[in-house]
């Protein structure tokens, strides 16, 4: 499990993670050398720039529609329509199952942070009903309510850039590629203004561009 993470940095050169955490963490412990290993930790969980901004991501809902609207999740998963293309719906379950992990953690995080912020409700208000307590997880139990709402985040994002590199890899690759290449300051400039979403614009309209293409020819193979 990770270190505890201290107080919120206030360096004006904050990644997406700490600009995060700087809104929702209260007060924890302070140590130069915790802060080092917490961001170590968190940044190893993401498979994008940790100062990526969140309106910056590709938005891939046509692809997790598709997935969802066909009951595409995985290998074992039963199809609503027999009749459909096999051969594009296992392709389609061999990419949901490469990317399954990541929502399955993003899930579990959700699902602790929404008990244990039952759990201090009720502390406030006994007759609210707590939801089912999610299992033990040494990696996921410990953690603060707003560490387990942030790995939701990151696994969430990495659940979209999976998806999105699974079916555009190359230009999901060039996407990444241009924001590695990005100063945070800059980013954070940008964003302060509302203009983040300018940052590897181009990149990002082509790998949505692909998404959109490979969608239409997925529902054409499956319907014809």
């Amino acid at each position: 499990p990770p270190p505890p993470p201290p107080p919120p940095s206030e360096s004006k050169d904050e990644t997406f993670i700490d600009g995060w955490l700087q809104q929702k963490s209260k007060q924890l412990p302070s140590s130069e050398n915790i802060q080092r290993k917490r961001q170590q930790w968190y940044s190893k969980q993401c498979l994008f720039p940790t100062h990526i901004t969140e309106s910056s991501m590709v938005d891939t809902s046509p692809l997790l529609s598709l997935l969802h609207d066909h009951a595409i999740e995985s290998d074992d998963s039963s199809l609503r329509h027999p009749s459909d293309k096999q051969t594009t719906v296992d392709e389609m379950r061999k990419i949901a199952s490469l990317c399954a992990t990541y929502k399955t953690t993003a899930i579990q995080n959700k699902q602790e942070f929404e008990y244990k912020r039952a759990v201090i409700a009720k502390e406030r208000q006994s007759e609210i009903e707590l939801p089912a307590k999610p299992p033990d997880h040494p990696e996921f139990t410990p953690l603060k309510p707003a560490e387990n709402v942030l790995l939701a985040k990151i696994h969430g994002t990495n659940y979209n850039l999976c998806l999105a590199r699974a079916v555009c890899p190359q230009r999901t690759n060039n996407f990444l590629k241009c924001w590695k290449s990005t100063d945070p300051r800059v980013v954070k400039a940008l964003a302060e203004q509302g203009l983040d979403q300018l940052m590897c614009m181009e990149e990002r309209e082509a790998v949505e561009r692909c998404i959109g293409q490979s969608v239409q020819k997925i529902m054409k193979d499956i319907i014809s």
